[in-house]
């Protein structure tokens, strides 16, 4: 794999690319607009009357301040995070998870606040990768994520998908992507992070919280999340539109809260470890979802063979004695196995939805329909000709994140959906065997486990648009991205012996 991408860099279309980009800057630079903001940034410096307005208005010190100070001038050096990428970062990490709750009894308007959040992120971000000529490939992410955009836009113009439908499902993959490349270029301190990832799991142990009480409190919950068979009455669903979606974040975080306890974290953050689990793992019971137990199960089952195999004893004697602690559990999975589910699911269903995408997917099978058009949100809400091809009555959540790439991107955009979670699985598993911080190896095995459950998890609901679980994923990914780019080459050349 590493011989392949160093091909693919040293090929001619990326050096192309990269000298492309390059030249557009340096035109940037010595064009006429690029002049003026050089000028205006200058007299700013120099001009006692404008730092003295800029000072007056906005605080010396203040965001606007420093970004004007630092980002309009032509300072070489990149300057390091301001407070207002801060502000913004720590904003989209722990709004997201809250954001359905909150709409509930404030306007629904403010679901766009998070959005506007990604986008300023984006945009510092390409302020500062502009800065340093834009390097192809600086982190673990980037040419999964080039590969995916490179087929969508092929895509699109060879399906003629509408661009406000190809912008739109394109989105769906890779929005929270932005807070990756956020939290991987953007120099914030080491401090910063780790409060970040603590603020982070104080946040999710409250929501968890939250879930543990709905259950027992007996919150209703709609009737069409359970089957007339099923004795349970309530699925907890925290703070979230519904129980898979808080399964799937519970199954995440708690990857990371297992890992930090086989890192041997200390202090408090064991203590937070050892809360969270305490927490987390009955809210994840309460949902009764049957994708994300079995994705936490994988991901537990990979911290167990990777850092202590005693723990396969645990996950044994759990999967024994929790259908006997809560015997719905053990209805939820063999309802699923039974004939009357199968039916139902056959005829007009999970199973058939399934099967008509493989048939849409053989028809168009390396690139497929384009983005937006087959099994997310974007085609649910504005249609398509897929499924009036397929002789499908209405437009179905597909629930598969793999059929759904599979039909929209073909072959090769799922061979790029594959590489990402592959590229997300080495990356942690790099930084746990390599870093001698132990918090940073928790971070490294937490991604990897909680990568390979999002992925079984993503068999059976479209993850990459769900926008409360696959935050945490590019939380983490960006974390481990980070301290691979900047810590692990520092302590291979000051202690001997790191592999």
């Amino acid at each position: 794999m590493d011989r392949f991408l160093q091909t693919v860099e040293e090929s001619a279309i990326f050096r192309l690319l990269s000298g492309l980009n390059a030249g557009l800057w340096q035109l940037w630079e010595g064009s006429a607009v690029g002049r003026a903001f050089e000028a205006l940034g200058a007299w700013i410096r120099h001009s006692y009357i404008a730092s003295l307005f800029v000072g007056r208005a906005f605080g010396s010190n203040s965001a606007i301040a420093g970004y004007l100070r630092t980002r309009i001038g032509t300072e070489g050096e990149l300057a390091p995070a301001q407070r207002w990428e801060r502000m913004l970062l720590y904003f989209v990490v722990l709004f997201v998870p809250i954001e359905l709750w909150l709409i509930t009894w404030l306007p629904s308007e403010i679901k766009y606040l998070g959005d506007a959040a990604v986008v300023l992120l984006l945009l510092s971000v390409a302020i500062r990768l502009n800065r340093t000529g834009w390097p192809l490939r600086r982190t673990p992410a980037d040419l999964p994520v080039i590969l995916l955009l490179g087929v969508a836009l092929v895509s699109t113009l060879w399906n003629f998908v509408p661009l406000h439908i190809a912008f739109f499902g394109t989105r769906a993959y890779l929005e929270y992507y932005a807070l990756y490349l956020a939290i991987a270029y953007i120099p914030f301190a080491d401090a910063d992070r780790r409060q970040l990832i603590i603020w982070f799991l104080v946040l999710a142990g409250a929501i968890a919280l939250f879930g543990d009480a709905q259950k027992f409190l007996h919150v209703a919950t709609p009737r069409q999340w359970l089957s007339a068979a099923e004795a349970a009455t309530t699925r907890s669903f925290g703070t979230m539109d519904n129980p898979n979606t808080f399964g799937g974040f519970l199954m995440l975080t708690l990857s990371l809260l297992t890992a930090m306890l086989f890192t041997k974290v200390r202090g408090g953050l064991r203590v937070l470890a050892l809360i969270g689990i305490a927490i987390g793992v009955p809210a994840l019971l309460f949902t009764l979802s049957r994708e994300a137990l079995l994705a936490f199960g994988a991901a537990a089952l990979i911290i167990a063979v990777v850092a202590d195999r005693r723990f396969l004893l645990v996950l044994v004697a759990g999967v024994v004695l929790l259908p006997i602690v809560d015997p719905h559990l053990l209805t939820r999975f063999t309802f699923a196995l039974s004939s009357n589910y199968l039916a139902a699911s056959s005829s007009y269903g999970r199973l058939l939805f399934w099967s008509k995408g493989l048939q849409a997917f053989l028809q168009s099978p390396l690139i497929g329909w384009g983005p937006g058009r087959f099994g997310g949100s974007v085609a649910h809400l504005y249609g398509s000709p897929v499924y009036v091809l397929l002789g499908l009555g209405y437009n179905p959540i597909i629930d598969s994140q793999h059929i759904q790439t599979l039909v929209e991107l073909g072959a090769i955009g799922y061979i790029a959906y594959l590489w990402l979670g592959i590229a997300a699985v080495r990356a942690g598993l790099r930084l746990y065997r390599q870093d001698l911080d132990p918090f940073w190896r928790a971070l490294g095995l937490g991604l990897a486990a909680g990568a390979v459950g999002l992925y079984i998890q993503s068999f059976f609901a479209s993850l990459l648009e769900t926008h409360q679980v696959i935050i945490v994923f590019w939380l983490l990914f960006g974390m481990v991205a980070w301290r691979l780019r900047t810590a692990i080459a520092a302590q291979r050349g000051e202690t001997s012996g790191v592999s």
